[in-house]
């Protein structure tokens, strides 16, 4: 299968108050184009710094990261046309309607004028806010707005989609919708790459996942081979086994 991003040596070195904190040493890793890659870890393992450097966030201190083929030191400004990203701390306007939100999110990535529309109707319709367009985000509940987040970083038909913590916070129904979601992108070719607390949502949606501790990243595979390898029944058990069972700050 393809490769469509690649990740090498990969190293990311903080200073704060005089302190080095080493947020990811060595890590190197490939994601297939078309796969659901999830990447799960305790708190402080590395992986929403992996995930900033990935996206263009912030740069890397030393290895290197190719996204479809561009370099994200050099071609920043060529990846970020060709990813969406769902973050973890949404970031809609309170004081526009769902439908403002998404002719601005439209006109940041170059929607064409033309398409416009026609795209924001139909995702509208696709995640069941079809009737609330034209409603203020600002009084929109959790599920609302992760779903309207959802397609403010797909109306621009992105290669791939970056996905922060999907389902955290959400009731069950919601979170069930956000798994068709991610499928049906998948099915359309999309890749996918996302980090999760819930094992179960890993287990479920996951070609791979990367298992990431204290900067490193300690095992890649599919959810069945880990299970198998480590012998355990569920993939919480896989987590546990290889990140020990020190609650992290």
């Amino acid at each position: 299968m393809e490769t469509i991003i690649e990740v090498r040596d990969l190293a990311k070195i903080f200073h704060s108050r005089g302190r080095k904190i080493v947020a990811v040493e060595h890590v190197s890793f490939d994601v297939r184009k078309g796969e659901i890659f999830g990447m799960i870890g305790p708190n402080g393992a590395g992986k929403s710094t992996t995930f900033s450097m990935l996206t263009t966030l912030i740069k890397p201190t030393s290895g290197s990261i190719k996204v479809a083929g561009f370099d994200v030191n050099k071609e920043d400004d060529k990846i970020r046309p060709i990813i969406g990203i769902v973050p973890q701390k949404l970031s809609l306007y309170s004081d526009l309607t769902a439908r403002e939100n998404l002719e601005f999110m439209g006109k940041l990535y170059n929607v064409p004028t033309n398409l416009m529309d026609e795209r924001i109707d139909y995702y509208l319709k696709l995640v069941g806010l079809e009737n609330h367009a034209d409603r203020f985000t600002g009084g929109f509940s959790g599920g609302m707005k992760q779903r309207l987040s959802v397609i403010c970083a797909v109306l621009h038909e992105p290669q791939i989609i970056f996905w922060d913590e999907p389902s955290t916070g959400l009731d069950p129904q919601t979170r069930q919708a956000i798994w068709k979601l991610a499928k049906k992108f998948n099915g359309e070719g999309k890749t996918l790459i996302f980090t999760t607390h819930y094992m179960e949502e890993a287990d479920n949606l996951c070609d791979r996942v990367a298992v990431m501790n204290l900067g490193k990243m300690v095992a890649l595979d599919t959810p069945a081979n880990l299970k198998e390898i480590s012998g355990s029944s569920n993939l919480e058990e896989v987590f546990m086994h290889l990140t020990g069972e020190e609650v992290r700050d």
